[in-house]
């Protein structure tokens, strides 16, 4: 990884191990009607801090393809759990602020669930400029033209997964992290998580 590179994924690499209560509402990627909101428990695991200039929409459709070629496509060769993923409050546009991955693993002889990745920006609203001037005493002032405040949805794509855990994921679920990281700074280095240079 070049340098640049690796300065942007130390920025995105802080963990946070603290349990919130957060609402989730998911879809499967096939199914027409969006799930009714459920309350869970979650565990923080990392975070990314997205930069505003990036498109939110655009950052996030990329990052469902990128996880379903990932870990729906090859979860069970490249982390030895098959997968399904999903989109998390998918819009009438195909428009999504998140992705859920379901890890199954076989107990007892059948095929259960047990765990699930969550990835998803978070609600925090992020005020944005277009114009940057100099000020008399030598600073700069960030300012809209049209004079009106803006602000666009998300600051960080938040890495979680509900509790209680199962320790049986955590192996697979350690890879996948580090992996999504690394295609998070793709993103944001080459524009696209698929870029094979980081």
């Amino acid at each position: 990884m070049h340098a640049a590179a690796h300065a942007r994924t130390s920025a995105f690499a802080g963990a946070i191990l603290v349990p919130k209560r957060a609402a989730v509402r998911s879809r499967n990627a096939r199914a027409a009607p969006v799930r009714a909101a459920t309350t869970e428990e979650r565990q923080e695991l990392c975070k990314a801090e997205i930069p505003p200039h990036l498109p939110r929409a655009d950052f996030v459709k990329q990052m469902y393809r990128w996880a379903t070629s990932e870990f729906a496509e090859s979860g069970l060769s490249r982390y030895g759990k098959r997968m399904a993923v999903e989109c998390i409050n998918e819009l009438e546009n195909g428009d999504t602020n998140g992705v859920l991955v379901r890890l199954y693993d076989f107990e007892d002889g059948k095929e259960v669930e047990i765990a699930r990745l969550i990835a998803q920006m978070d609600d925090e609203k992020v005020q944005v400029w277009d114009t940057i001037v100099p000020t008399k005493d030598g600073g700069i002032e960030k300012m809209n033209r049209d004079g009106k405040d803006k602000f666009i949805d998300g600051r960080f794509f938040v890495i979680s997964r509900p509790l209680p855990a199962n320790e049986n994921a955590n192996a697979a679920l350690k890879a996948m992290i580090k992996n999504l990281m690394l295609a998070i700074n793709a993103y944001y280095s080459f524009g696209s998580p698929f870029a094979e240079d980081f």
